[in-house]
């Protein structure tokens, strides 16, 4: 073994045992030898310390009456005890109704030295193990270095082998350019001598010699040495100085400084928000939207679903439902199953579709799961408190809620994930008794107050209180209260506006109010009550109706939005970007020379999630959106 420094050296000398060292000369066979004696030492030792007794012992009886002795109790168990514990009672005033039986003299009264031999036994025993445990282990090293060094070396052997085969032919090939290049330039030569001769024919010898200087006084109408054509029409040679182009062409790469507009924070936001949904917008994991009546439950998963075809436009969904609703058009592709009380296991079909694919896809191995990512295949559950309720007590039920725990719990990483909408966010009520798959849940709480046209209330704020104040769902007594107050902060607001409030409970838990997307889903199309005519449709009916000519109005110049970030959030953005998904760790400390906490980045990344510049998964990491 190589020593790093001198104290290690010493460290380990003093650590290892000369009964080690000779145990370590041994052959492989000695030493399971001496394990396996070891162990038997230790079991024997530890059987014979199991039995017998190591003290002597006084059985009794009492005299009740003058002539009979009990000598048992009303189990039948004898009177006895121990000699020193007999003397210690007649020190103390025993009684003469306690007459002694019979003394039992001890069977083992080496108890515990067998113990001691039994942990001897097993300890050397263990130690010997662990010893040769630890050798296997460097003999393991040493084969995969020798195997991997014969590899290296087999595949060096190989590149040289194959580099010199390219010289060879790269010499032979250079030889023969090289060669026959000498033999085009011999043969010019030779053409043009009898070319030469050709055109000199009959010629005397001064009228060669004549015609010989005359071809060298000419000037080659060709470009000489180092000359361009660029060179002789551009004349910017000739002049001093450069021209500074980046000066005319501005530079390109530069960023403006980014605006310091302060950021919102999500949990001080008191306007309408879609954050809390876009947040877990295509997270792989089972989702359950829980709300009253009236809550706006189908209005949140219709604008979800809208969302997620936009982004997976082949997925697959699947959905069992009370009402005939489109489910952003699954019903025309015959993905949408009418629940009926009488035949309800006609629409329980749909699980087994979407089990069949989880099946499918969880005996694929480990490294082909990646292909599952943009192949997401989910089952909505609309209103399963209710369907729970029909079938509940049916025993061909039992095999579904399996399915549907199974695909809870396991599916996340297959891509393979529920949504349910129900009234009830206790999960035994849905047939899923085990409140650990909460864990394995978004859950997405909603409450509302609206008066319909005949009068009749609607408020199911009462859900989502219940909710955020429940301790399974948010454990933090202190973030409890924080939900409660904002909660009491909100509702008067979400009561006016006539918009839900929405809880998520996606770490960090937000309750915001949503905006009016009522246009998601069909037939809850935002009714628009106009007052009046606006000045500009005043002036069209003016122009339309008595053509008045009037000169042309300048076009009302509209500015386009520039969303304008925080210094801290344009850095946050720069890390994220070509980086894939990071945690709010990795981010801080690529940030720690600026002195950021944690509570600041996490309210920058929050900030970015609104502006929909960066996606947040389902395991709560960030990354840009490209």
């Amino acid at each position: 073994m190589r020593f790093l420094t001198p104290a290690h050296e010493a460290v380990a000398r003093s650590q290892h045992s000369q009964a080690m060292q000779w145990f370590d000369n041994l052959s492989f066979d000695r030493k399971v030898t001496g394990i396996t004696f070891s162990l038997a030492l230790g079991i024997g030792c530890g059987a014979t310390a199991y039995t017998g007794m190591m003290v002597t012992q006084v059985k009794f009886c009492l005299q009740v009456r003058q002539s009979a002795l009990q000598c048992q109790d009303s189990q039948n168990r004898p009177f006895k005890m121990t000699q020193e514990q007999w003397d210690k009672w007649g020190e103390d005033g025993r009684p003469d109704s306690a007459v002694k039986f019979r003394t039992i003299s001890p069977t083992n009264p080496y108890k515990p030295l067998w113990a001691f031999g039994a942990f001897l036994g097993f300890a050397s025993s263990g130690w010997m193990l662990r010893h040769l445990q630890e050798s296997e282990r460097i003999l393991s090293q040493y084969r995969r270095i020798t195997e991997e060094t014969d590899l290296a070396v087999a595949r060096v052997q190989g590149e040289a082998e194959v580099m010199l085969a390219g010289t060879d032919h790269t010499a032979v090939i250079q030889q023969a350019e090289l060669l026959a290049s000498a033999e085009v330039e011999i043969t010019g030569h030779n053409v043009k001598g009898q070319l030469f001769e050709a055109e000199t024919a009959g010629m005397s010898e001064e009228e060669k010699a004549e015609y010989i200087n005359f071809l060298k006084s000419q000037k080659t109408p060709y470009l000489e040495g180092t000359q361009t054509l660029q060179g002789i029409v551009d004349p910017s040679d000739k002049v001093e100085g450069e021209k500074d182009t980046k000066a005319m062409t501005g530079d390109e790469t530069a960023t403006p400084e980014p605006g310091q507009a302060n950021q919102k924070q999500p949990t001080e936001n008191t306007s309408p928000t879609l954050e809390p949904l876009n947040r877990i917008l295509g997270a792989k994991r089972s989702t359950l939207i829980v709300g009253g009546t009236g809550a706006g439950k189908s209005v949140t998963e219709s604008y979800m679903l809208t969302k997620f075809f936009q982004r997976f436009p082949n997925a697959n969904v699947w959905a069992i439902a009370q009402k005939n609703d489109s489910f952003c058009g699954l019903d025309k592709k015959g993905r949408v199953l009418l629940f009926d009380p009488l035949s309800p296991q006609a629409a329980m079909s749909a699980i087994d579709e979407v089990y069949n694919v989880y099946d499918h896809r969880r005996r694929v191995t480990e490294y082909r799961r990646h292909e599952f990512d943009n192949q997401p295949v989910r089952l909505i559950l609309a209103d399963w408190h209710s369907i729970y309720e029909t079938c509940k007590d049916d025993q061909w039920f039992s095999p579904y809620l399996k399915k549907i725990s199974t695909i809870i719990t396991v599916g996340r990483e297959l891509n393979v994930c529920l949504l349910i909408d129900t009234q009830s966010f206790n999960l035994a009520a849905l047939g899923l008794g085990d409140s650990n798959i909460r864990k394995n849940l978004y859950i997405i709480a909603q409450g509302n107050f609206s008066v319909e046209e005949d009068g009749t209330v609607n408020d199911s704020y009462g859900v989502l209180l219940n909710l955020i104040t429940n301790a399974k769902i948010v454990d933090d007594a202190e973030v409890r209260a924080a939900l409660k107050a904002r909660y009491n902060q909100l509702k008067p607001q979400s009561k006016q506006l006539g918009q839900p409030l929405i809880f998520i409970s996606v770490d960090p838990m937000q309750l915001d109010i949503l905006p009016d997307i009522r246009h998601y889903k069909p037939g809850q199309q935002s009714k628009v009550k106009l007052s009046g005519y606006t000045p500009e449709q005043l002036n069209t009916i003016l122009l339309l109706e008595f053509d008045i000519d009037q000169s042309p109005q300048m076009p009302v110049e509209v500015k386009e939005e520039v969303v304008q970030l925080t210094q801290l959030q344009q850095r946050v953005l720069n890390y994220l970007k070509g980086k894939g998904y990071k945690e709010v760790d990795d981010i801080r400390g690529a940030l720690k020379r600026n002195g950021y906490s944690t509570e600041q980045i996490r309210e920058a990344l929050a900030g970015l999630v609104q502006l929909e510049i960066v996606n947040i998964d389902d395991q709560g990491r960030y990354g840009a959106i490209k």
